[in-house]
């Protein structure tokens, strides 16, 4: 990849929440469990609405930084994750791996994805799995599928959604793809990884009756184009399902305003944008799923607390687990992305980054991270 970087594209407002998405009053949230509003942004225009979306969320105001009661319980949830997570070894790859900043990336089309793929990340994507589904009440799919004979999922990480959905349906044949060979070796007779870029001509050997894509938002550079593959390669009646983050941090109150936190969540958009990628794409899901020709399309939005700030001990320890997520990768999130597009050295990145954990643990900032699933059916039927 070229050290010189291309110029800037153009500010842009579009993909921005609407105030009144942000500024939500604490007594009005509804408790997590509940079914989230289903949002209404299908205009291309900044005018892109979550609805009557609520967080769910309200200040814990017995939170106290150093001597909260409910610590215990909500921190111990962080360092229950290793009991969590699945106990299957990650296969040793025959593929030399490429090494920078201490960390290992893909060989394969390397540069293409920007986060490290070793032991550690592998840890943390599996933490991101837990949260998902603490988030989706325990359902890999939001999508109203039954039995689908073939299933897709591409960018699988380490495989653990689709060996866990191949688990739970057993008549189904999954298939997982990505750019790294870090799936486990020992996997359920229906379920199989390949090396692939989803991005590239699909030359699968069938249809598909489910598409499953999760935290793909700063991935992919053509998301038109993808969902146009999809519709080709799903059986009439077949459903896509896209779970991501929307990568703005919000705040109920505004404290998180003209934080070191904000600075860095702006940055990281910024330098996305020179791979021709957007974390702000996940509200323009809905409208070019419609473009690509998909019905019933479906949008859900959750918020998911930055930290233990939120009252009650289910939001707490979600907040624990996602602080401990985003602490556990924000070096691999930032490092690449920042010295190659930003112009920093690897040690002004990490002086940075000092202050954006002290952000990331301070629970007087009330800050989420919003989480939408949009799936949409291809029009037909078997």
């Amino acid at each position: 990849m070229s050290s010189s970087a291309p110029p800037p594209p153009p500010p842009s407002n579009e993909g921005q929440l609407p105030e009144s998405a942000s500024n939500i009053s604490s007594d009005q949230l509804p408790a997590l469990g509940q079914v989230p509003s289903i949002a209404h942004s299908d205009t291309p225009s900044s005018s892109l609405s979550f609805g009557n979306f609520s967080t769910g969320l309200s200040v814990d105001n017995n939170n106290n930084n150093d001597n909260d009661e409910d610590n215990g319980d909500a921190d111990s949830a962080v360092f229950d994750v290793d009991q969590a997570q699945s106990s299957m070894s990650a296969t040793s790859s025959i593929y030399n791996f490429v090494i920078e900043h201490g960390r290992t990336y893909h060989r394969y089309k390397e540069g293409k994805y920007w986060m490290p793929n070793d032991e550690r990340e592998q840890e943390r994507l599996d933490l991101q799995h837990m949260i998902c589904l603490r988030v989706f009440n325990n359902r890999l799919a939001l999508a109203p599928i039954k039995e689908p004979a073939r299933v897709l999922d591409f960018g699988t990480g380490t495989g653990i959604w689709a060996i866990e959905f191949a688990l739970q349906h057993p008549e189904s044949d999954v298939l997982g793809t990505d750019l790294s060979p870090i799936q486990p070796e020992y996997v359920p007779p229906n379920c199989r990884f390949e090396i692939d870029d989803i991005e590239d001509e699909w030359l699968f050997s069938a249809k598909f009756d489910y598409v499953h894509g999760r935290h793909m938002v700063g991935s992919i550079s053509d998301f038109p184009k993808l969902f146009a593959a999809i519709y080709e390669n799903l059986v009439p009646g077949g459903w896509v399902e896209m779970q991501d983050y929307y990568v703005k941090l919000q705040s109920i109150d505004g404290t998180l305003d003209g934080t070191a936190l904000q600075r860095w969540n702006n940055m990281l958009n910024h330098a996305l944008s020179f791979l021709g990628r957007s974390g702000l794409n996940t509200v323009k899901y809905k409208r070019w799923l419609r473009e690509a020709g998909f019905e019933d399309i479906r949008e859900e939005v959750f918020a998911v607390p930055g930290n233990p700030w939120a009252k009650g001990e289910e939001q707490k320890q979600l907040g624990a687990l996602q602080m401990e997520n985003i602490l556990e990768g924000l070096y691999g999130i930032s490092i690449s992305l920042f010295t190659k597009f930003l112009g920093m050295s690897a040690e002004a990145v990490e002086a940075m980054l000092v202050d954006v954990r002290k952000d990331l643990v301070n629970r007087n900032i009330h800050f989420y991270y919003p989480i939408m699933s949009v799936y949409a059916r291809k029009p037909g039927y078997r």
